[in-house]
């Protein structure tokens, strides 16, 4: 019992002596570019610093790449940090207090202690950066401030585009870039200005080796941008304000050779801005974030509005559907309608052409019996042979001309009867021979020129095209009271034969030219009537073409029927 009452003060004691020991002890986060073993030499002349200024205060460093330094910061676990400025500005939201700026021994000013240099083999034979295209450069990461981010903002504002090039981010330390570029295995690196003059210093690599572009200064070391401003000590979240004032004093009291290391925090504007153009930093949100935050602010909005354009989208689907059916179902009844009214013309056409023939078979029945009747009595009572055989003529020539008004009356008012084989050239032969007396009657040379062969349709159908057509140019020789030449020609076409008729007697008006195939013409030259009307319509129900055409002398009229007609 004694000795528990003895003992239990004693630990109490060192409890409490322990206690304050524990609370002053800091950790110190330093950024490492170039390796954990460089910059504890480079930084422990700092923490020595501390430890005399600060006495009854342990401050320990820790030696990290940028990625370790986030993640530390986002853990907690750092109390104080430092680093360059655009790391400063994108881990602000942590809670960092800037505390004092470092000067730069080989630059002096805390605006300007910053840059980065873009480098290629000397012996590469590239003297600038366009001749990077398509291959590979290095650099330490795509945030890392005095290498990638200053040389391609430098790119950029001449117009290149470090996107063309086969970007290699190697991570750190630095110093892997320099000899990865020496040995070949990269064509071009960027890397924070004075890197490779600190490798040199050392005896890591020779100078001669290597060759900048863009430079823009050699002084105190070779860079290819502007110079930004310098490293932060910075405060992490909480810390006691007299531990604040008196860190600080202590770092403001840093010398070298007389020359102050650290100086008052300044403003980091052109940091900020450099960070926002490309899209970094708490002043630039990325597209697809910023597009987040609209649709999580505005949801409600955005729904409605998106449901109302998907109910005129599908109304303007279901009208462009309707609008297609109904133009489509008009063109239908559109196109009936036409060929209604077309089969209703021909309909029409086809009666009056009945009615015509009808009535004209019926006026010249009776004179044709009656010259028939005459032509048979003369026959019997005269006893001359040449009377007989002229008045036996006249009989025969009517009852041909009966035959020729039954047929146009079936061809008016029936089909047509069925095709047979016939010849052609024969066919105008006969012709040519039944209208001979009458060609020189008029003083009308009748010439006919042929080609051998064999059709196919309806012979008499083409007969009496041509009876009508001959006829028609021998009534306008004439009605012209003139002589000339009467050509009927024959020859083989593409598919079928063609008829030809040329004379020389003046021509046609063209507007019966106009009116053949629509309507009865509206006059009566040269003897164009209703059997040029009649002409026309037999050569389509032969599935042939009647064409007339005035020559330069006289009227052309050519008929096409195809083999089988």
């Amino acid at each position: 019992m004694i000795w528990n009452k003895l003992l239990w003060p004693l630990v109490l004691a060192a409890l409490l002596a322990q206690a304050p020991a524990r609370a002053d002890d800091f950790d110190i986060g330093f950024l490492a570019f170039r390796g954990e073993a460089r910059a504890r030499e480079e930084w422990s002349p700092l923490l020595d610093s501390l430890h005399q200024a600060l006495p009854g205060h342990r401050f320990e460093g820790h030696f990290l790449t940028q990625r370790q330094l986030d993640r530390r910061l986002a853990e907690g676990s750092l109390d104080f940090v430092v680093t360059n400025p655009a790391h400063f500005v994108l881990n602000r939201g942590q809670g960092l207090n800037w505390l004092a700026s470092w000067l730069d021994p080989r630059f002096g000013s805390a605006r300007e202690s910053v840059a980065g240099s873009l480098w290629v083999h000397a012996d590469s034979g590239i003297t600038h950066p366009e001749q990077l295209t398509g291959r590979r450069v290095g650099a330490i990461h795509d945030q890392a401030f005095g290498g990638y981010l200053l040389v391609a903002e430098q790119l950029r504002r001449q117009g290149l585009d470090p996107a063309r090039w086969q970007m290699q981010f190697a991570g750190y330390p630095a110093d892997a870039l320099l000899y990865l570029l020496r040995d070949g295995a990269l064509s071009g690196a960027m890397l924070p200005a004075c890197v490779l003059e600190s490798m040199v210093a050392e005896g890591l690599v020779a100078r001669a080796e290597f060759r900048a572009l863009m430079v823009q200064s050699e002084s105190p070391c070779v860079r290819s941008t502007p110079l930004y401003p310098g490293w932060s000590f910075a405060a992490v979240g909480q810390v006691d304000e007299g531990l604040l004032r008196s860190l600080t004093r202590a770092l403001l009291d840093q010398e070298q050779d007389g020359r102050p290391l650290w100086g008052a925090p300044i403003r980091l504007d052109e940091v900020e801005r450099l960070l926002a153009g490309w899209q970094l930093g708490p002043g630039a949100t990325p597209p697809l974030q910023l597009l987040r935050q609209v649709l999580v602010r505005h949801w409600q909005w955005l729904a409605a509005a998106g449901l109302v354009l998907l109910a005129l989208v599908l109304h303007h689907v279901r009208v462009s559907r309707l609008l297609r059916r109904r133009t489509r179902e008009r063109d239908r009844l559109h196109g009936l309608i036409q060929h209604k009214e077309q089969e209703l013309a021909r309909a029409r056409q086809a009666t009056l052409l009945g009615e015509m023939a009808t009535g004209l078979a019926h006026e010249l029945n009776q004179p044709l019996s009656a010259i028939q009747a005459y032509a048979q009595a003369g026959e019997l009572v005269t006893e001359e042979a040449r009377s007989r055989e002229a008045f036996g003529q006249i009989s025969r020539e009517t009852e041909r001309g009966a035959a020729i008004i039954r047929r146009f009356r079936q061809w008016a008012t029936q089909p047509l009867p069925g095709p047979a084989a016939f010849e052609p050239a024969a066919l105008c032969q006969a012709l040519c021979e039944r209208l001979g007396p009458r060609a020189e009657a008029g003083q009308v040379r009748l010439c006919c020129d042929t080609e051998p062969g064999e059709a196919y349709g309806v012979a008499p159908a083409v007969e009496q095209i041509l009876t009508n057509l001959l006829g028609n140019s021998l009534d306008a020789y004439r009605r012209q009271q003139r002589a000339g030449t009467l050509r009927l020609g024959l020859s083989r076409a593409d598919g079928g034969w063609c008829y030809v008729v040329e004379d020389s007697a003046g021509g046609v008006e063209q507007g019966v030219l106009d009116a053949l195939g629509q309507s009865l013409p509206a006059s009566r030259v040269h003897g164009l009537g209703i059997g040029l009307l009649v002409s026309y319509r037999l050569a389509q129900r032969l599935g042939g073409r009647l064409r007339l055409e005035n020559t330069g002398w006289g009227t052309r009229a050519e008929l096409f029927l195809p083999e089988e007609a």
